[in-house]
């Protein structure tokens, strides 16, 4: 599809936006005061949790979903992270949920909000696993890792919000021939930007930490050099579970980036394939923040 609008101008346009945008939210800000906390604790968590009863409303919710089956259901935060969702997992998801609640996708009916979560929390577990098998990982990259896979998606729920109707056409046309790198090329023609480099702009407008910053630009500007580990363990985790998406001829190869962690690209690429146990848990925590 071609540009409807003059691409300098409409990446301009789309840069004033970002700044347009609410502050991240309180309790987003909260909860990453605690990834540099050493000796977070599941009452400091529980604390910030219960101060946005939407948010604790949903993880109840969750944790007493039937993917947990609980003999007798929990009633208390406390006791869904102590019991049930565990503290790293509750402190991702909290970050996550409290970003959605500033956008409204209502108006794109082609961004499937639940098939978004879902894709960012399998890219989330494989970055988990990823630095779980990495020698050289700092404790700050074990702490960021599944957060920054988590959010490594953003710019594309933003350009759904601030431009409803063209991001849907995108979507739209993507669709109907997906492929790698497909739909960051149609964004590119529509908004002289894509996803990618939104996500990185969004990141340093919300002051995320420096590490997810610097990963996101990488993605976005892969030629930029960049020691930040981080940054390859989002861009393989991401390539790998978008390749799942694709027969084997169709995917694109992990090669550079498993030699980076010592790995073969087979075994990067087992890190994106989930069980159905696995899968069904993803599924429930994708409903569970976008119901």
């Amino acid at each position: 599809m071609g540009a409807v609008t003059d691409t300098t101008t409409s990446a301009q346009q789309i840069a004033e936006s970002i700044a347009a945008l609410p502050p991240l939210p309180a309790t987003a800000q909260e909860i990453l005061t605690c990834f540099g906390d050493e000796f977070i604790d599941a009452d400091k968590v529980t604390a910030v949790v219960e101060g946005d009863p939407g948010i604790c409303a949903k993880l109840l919710g969750l944790a007493n979903s039937a993917y947990f089956g609980l003999a007798e259901p929990v009633t208390t935060m406390g006791e869904a992270i102590s019991r049930v969702l565990g503290v790293d997992t509750v402190r991702s998801l909290v970050l996550a949920m409290a970003i959605q609640q500033s956008f409204n996708n209502r108006k794109c009916p082609a961004f499937d909000s639940e098939r978004f979560w879902v894709q960012s929390l399998l890219t989330a577990e494989c970055c988990k696993q990823l630095v779980a098998t990495d020698a050289d990982a700092s404790d700050t990259l074990r702490d960021l890792a599944y957060s920054a896979g988590l959010c490594h998606n953003l710019g594309l729920m933003a350009l759904a919000h601030m431009e409803p109707k063209r991001t849907n056409a995108v979507l739209r046309a993507h669709h109907k021939k997906s492929g790698h790198g497909n739909l960051g090329s149609l964004l590119v023609d529509e908004f002289g930007t894509d996803h990618r480099i939104m996500t990185a702009e969004l990141a340093r407008f919300w002051s995320l930490p420096a590490p997810m910053i610097e990963a996101y630009r990488h993605r976005a500007f892969p030629e930029t050099a960049c020691e930040e580990r981080l940054a390859a363990v989002v861009v393989a985790g991401a390539a790998a579970v978008g390749n799942t998406e694709f027969d084997k001829e169709d995917r694109i190869d992990l090669g550079p980036w498993a030699k980076t962690f010592d790995l073969t690209a087979e075994e990067l690429q087992k890190m994106a394939i989930f069980s159905d146990r696995q899968q069904e848990r993803v599924r429930s925590l994708a409903s569970n923040m976008t119901g």
